[in-house]
């Protein structure tokens, strides 16, 4: 008796330790959570340069490694010289939209002040004074504003890093596999790989098509602050779903100081923008890439939203469907056995 109550103990102490264990590895994970996506942002962007990189040195005699940098570098050329082309127009059109909406804000009080339930709903909210308060708002706007180019700046040398030599990091992710599972970890790496690039490179030629769209039809419909409208669509876009109803919202009151004609028009500009980047194109782009149910997709973002934010929201699709990828090839096809829809060298 004795026996069996000492290897009862044994077992009990066993399961509170790796209990324990498991729950401050998760513990950790979710504190570091920021810096893990940000990196993930960085693996992003290497796989963005590393697959425009392979593209040019396929049609050209330029090794994979000199192409990428020369990706980078027209890249970071063309950025460079987009925002410094368009960065006064643009910033005096985000400017009059700062001011458009504020008068439209402050139409709106002096509507709500006509009613008595209006003034109710103007004492309840109160007026906004600078106070000590609100400058330590503004100071954390601004540490918030810095923190987030921090971190943009470390998602950018990590991609650096990892696109100029993404063997040595393979590699070094291969050596925490166990030797006989090694071939297959391999295939999956090169599984997640082409996932992100074909998902990737078909979302950003999805946001140029649909932030293009935006803002000549915006322009067609005599809409003011076109440009800036078109570059919030290009930008949101990556955030599937969410992304374009936050981006029709500024269009939507904009074109509400016009009139109801405009507002109609500018909400079947934009209905009929993503009818036809969700119908037509983003089949036809994403035919090689990982299918994502709507659902998922959705219940992902507001799932890592809740947990880590904003960046959680922005990173949300990708990492779901790297997580699909692990789904079926680690657990469908290698746990379960189940290998009657594997496909050779497909993604998902």
């Amino acid at each position: 008796m004795q026996g069996a109550s000492g290897a009862y103990t044994r077992k009990v102490v066993v399961a509170v330790t790796v209990a324990t264990v498991a729950a401050l590895l998760v513990l950790a994970l979710y504190m570091a959570s920021r810096v893990l996506l940000l990196i993930f942002g960085g693996v992003l962007l290497a796989v963005l340069l590393r697959g425009l990189g392979e593209l040019v040195s396929e049609h050209t005699r330029i090794p994979p490694g000199w192409a990428v940098l020369l990706v980078a570098a027209a890249l970071f050329a063309i950025f460079g010289w987009g925002g410094w082309y368009l960065s006064g127009e643009l910033a005096g059109q985000f400017d009059e939209l700062g001011r458009s909406l504020t008068e439209m804000a402050q139409q709106a009080r002096d509507q709500l002040d006509d009613y008595s339930w209006g003034r109710d709903v103007l004492a309840t909210v109160g007026d906004y004074h600078l106070s000590s308060d609100s400058v330590g708002t503004i100071g954390k706007v601004i540490g918030a504003t810095l923190g987030g180019v921090s971190g943009l700046v470390l998602s950018v040398i990590i991609g650096l890093y990892v696109a100029a030599n993404p063997g040595l990091y393979v590699r070094g992710l291969l050596r925490l596999v166990p030797l006989s599972y090694r071939p297959r970890a391999t295939e999956i790496l090169h599984d997640l790989y082409e996932a992100l690039r074909h998902w990737l490179m078909g979302t950003l030629l999805l946001m140029a098509i649909v932030g293009a769209a935006v803002a000549i039809g915006l322009s067609l419909l005599g809409i003011p602050l076109a440009l800036a409208l078109g570059m919030i669509m290009f930008l949101l876009e990556f955030i599937p779903y969410l992304g374009p109803i936050l981006a029709a919202i500024p269009a939507v009151l904009i074109a509400s100081t016009l009139g109801t004609q405009e507002v109609l028009f500018v909400v079947l500009l934009y209905w009929a923008v993503q009818s036809v980047e969700g119908y037509v194109l983003s089949p036809l782009v994403f035919q090689r890439s990982v299918d994502i149910p709507p659902l998922v997709t959705m219940s992902a973002q507001v799932v890592l939203g809740t947990m880590l934010g904003v960046l959680g929201i922005v990173f949300a699709t990708p990492l779901t469907a790297c997580a699909l990828v692990l789904v079926k090839r680690v657990y469908v096809e290698d746990v379960l056995g189940d290998l009657m829809h594997a496909q050779p060298g497909s993604a998902g």
